[in-house]
């Protein structure tokens, strides 16, 4: 089963943090709950044109993380930078397939 399957499984059928961890260890990233939310956050928007940091910062403010704009902007690009994140225009973000 491709990763892409998997994730769009795992999207569809609730988030396991243990998922997320083999997600950003695949991307070369360490484990952290900045992290964690912001993949969580991007689970849960599920759509295809992606979402704002803005929007995302937004709505992980509204869920009680307090995680700054800026925060959640850096924690983007260097999921970006690792393969786990694509931007898919005008800084609108999704989660991509983590390379094997």
């Amino acid at each position: 089963m491709s990763t892409q399957t998997q994730l769009s499984r795992s999207v569809s059928a609730g988030l396991d943090t243990r998922q997320c961890r083999e997600w950003l260890q695949a991307a070369g990233l360490r484990f952290s709950m900045p992290r964690l939310k912001v993949v969580e956050a991007l689970c849960s928007a599920n759509d295809e044109q992606g979402i704002s940091a803005r929007a995302l910062h937004q709505q992980l403010s509204e869920a009680g993380e307090p995680l700054s704009l800026v925060s959640v902007r850096q924690v983007l690009r260097r999921m970006e930078e690792n393969g786990l994140v694509q931007t898919t225009g005008r800084s609108r973000y999704r989660l991509s397939a983590p390379d094997q």
